[in-house]
């Protein structure tokens, strides 16, 4: 398994840019010797390197609660089955099953994004019997399913979509930090609400903790924040909590991971098969009481 995760992350390293990046940008840690290295990275390769580290695990499966927040504190929970796979080829799959409410119970999302960007999602509620309809989201594909997320939000990095340039890095405390803005390409089949987003990196493990979303007016629409960030392996990093605050309608949403399992076993193949849709939510339903907010983005 293991060998596996390596392979595959060795191969689309090669896939996305093919010694794009040195040596020195490799290490887990960084030091004053290599801060010469550092600035020399372009927005790019800090991009690529991010999505090296903490993105490319072939098979991850996820438990996950969404709540989401109205202007006026009122909160709404839903729970999710998360699904994702890494294919040798490039190819990642995706699968979000909806288990809490009733209401929504059933519903499935099914994503999938071939290695040149090329991407299709499909919709199954169990109303439409096992017909799975195209799924494009609210405006531009935001507010995933009620929420101030964007598909795109959940899915890793899709560089071919953006042109990515470098600012100057950010002192917070004792954290420096990359900072690196995404502009969408005109050739993008995903138009977005936002003209650019400025992610922030921590240079010392590569990941990326905030997400400004910023409109033609320079005007911030919507921040992206990471919380509860542990190590898990070597130089792989995850957040256990991710926040979206939308400063448009004043709502937010907070993904909490619950469970998190990298196993091929709880990923098969079969999984993202269209009869599977119906199957797998024998997990009983849980009642909204059950959720809390960390202390830290309440």
């Amino acid at each position: 398994m293991f060998f596996s995760f390596l392979f595959i992350r060795y191969v689309m390293t090669l896939l996305l840019f093919i010694c794009m990046l040195s040596s020195a940008s490799s290490s887990a840690v960084v030091t004053a010797d290599e801060s010469m290295q550092l600035s020399d990275l372009t927005g790019t390769e800090i991009i690529l390197e991010s999505l090296r580290r903490h993105e490319l695990y072939p098979y991850v499966y996820e438990e996950q609660t969404l709540i989401l927040i109205d202007d006026k504190g009122h909160r709404d929970v839903r729970r999710i089955q998360r699904y994702s796979r890494l294919e040798h080829d490039g190819k990642l799959k995706a699968m979000m099953k909806f288990i809490y409410p009733q209401s929504i119970a059933g519903a499935s999302l099914l994503f999938t994004r071939r290695f040149d960007g090329v991407s299709t999602s499909q919709l199954y509620f169990p109303a439409l019997g096992l017909k799975a309809v195209e799924y494009k989201g609210g405006v531009a594909g935001s507010q995933l399913l009620g929420s101030e997320f964007s598909l795109q939000d959940l899915m890793p990095e899709d560089m071919q979509a953006f042109v990515y340039q470098r600012a100057d890095n950010v002192l917070d405390g004792d954290v420096i930090y990359f900072v690196v803005q995404a502009v969408p390409r005109k050739t993008a089949a995903v138009q977005h609400t936002y003209a650019v987003r400025k992610l922030l990196i921590r240079q010392d493990n590569f990941f990326v903790t905030h997400i400004d979303y910023l409109g033609h007016q320079s005007q911030l629409i919507k921040r992206q924040t990471r919380h509860d960030i542990r190590q898990l392996s070597g130089d792989m990093w995850r957040a256990d909590v991710i926040m979206v605050e939308n400063y448009v309608n004043h709502h937010r949403s907070v993904l909490k991971i619950d469970r998190r399992v990298y196993s091929s076993d709880y990923v098969p193949a079969s999984m993202f098969e269209t009869a599977q849709f119906s199957t797998g939510f024998e997990k009983q339903l849980e009642p909204d009481s059950a959720v809390a907010i960390p202390e830290d983005i309440r």
